[in-house]
């Protein structure tokens, strides 16, 4: 419980961070395309960070006099399914991340931006550890999360934003990112609807 707070309190301020960026973004747009395009993903963030603002607390909650181990396996089903739901989320943001450094030419933003798409790499990677820890609880393998990979075949390092062509415009990169958004994005978000399946449980 301790580690996925860390992990989740550490996003927040990441997704805060993020948005704080991507805002001028939306604000000094030219086009209804580039605005609508940032605008989606600011919104998805903002949910995101509006559950991690409940989520957090409860965490923290059961980390005082150790009451997670005094959860039923109903009470925990709920809470798998949560974290596995903000699995989805980290997954979501580090593709949010990368898409962004097509937009961002300076070295201080993209640097910034790389390395909060790093350690939601890592932090992505410890949730489902730590996930697939907790379900070890449940008997019946049926009540188990979804833990599929939904980076097979895609490995971070092969992204690396960072030694793009300095030859590449804004405007390029900027006419990239929507399109790279309906092909990568997608796929996750639909994904992510089947999460909350766990909490009828």
């Amino acid at each position: 419980m301790s580690q996925l707070h860390a992990i989740f309190t550490r996003t927040s301020g990441f997704i805060e961070r993020f948005m704080g960026i991507i805002q001028p973004i939306i604000d000094a747009a030219q086009d209804e395309h580039t605005r609508l395009y940032y605008h989606h993903i600011l919104e998805e963030e903002e949910q995101r960070l509006g559950r991690l603002n409940e989520l957090i607390p409860y965490l923290g909650s059961l980390i005082d006099g150790n009451k997670a181990e005094q959860l039923s396996d109903r009470e925990l089903s709920r809470l798998l399914s949560d974290i596995n739901l903000e699995r989805f989320g980290l997954h979501n943001f580090r593709e949010h991340l990368e898409l962004s450094l097509y937009e961002f030419q300076d070295e201080e933003t993209r640097s910034a931006l790389n390395s909060m798409r790093e350690a939601t790499q890592e932090d992505y990677l410890r949730v489902k550890e730590i996930i697939a820890a907790l379900s070890e609880r449940f008997s019946d393998g049926d009540r188990r999360p979804d833990l599929t990979d939904h980076d097979e075949g895609h490995d971070i390092h092969q992204v690396d934003h960072l030694k793009a062509s300095a030859a590449q415009t804004g405007a390029a990169h900027a006419g990239k990112a929507p399109g790279a958004a309906q092909t990568v994005s997608a796929p996750a978000a639909k994904k992510g609807l089947t999460v909350g399946s766990l909490k009828g449980l």
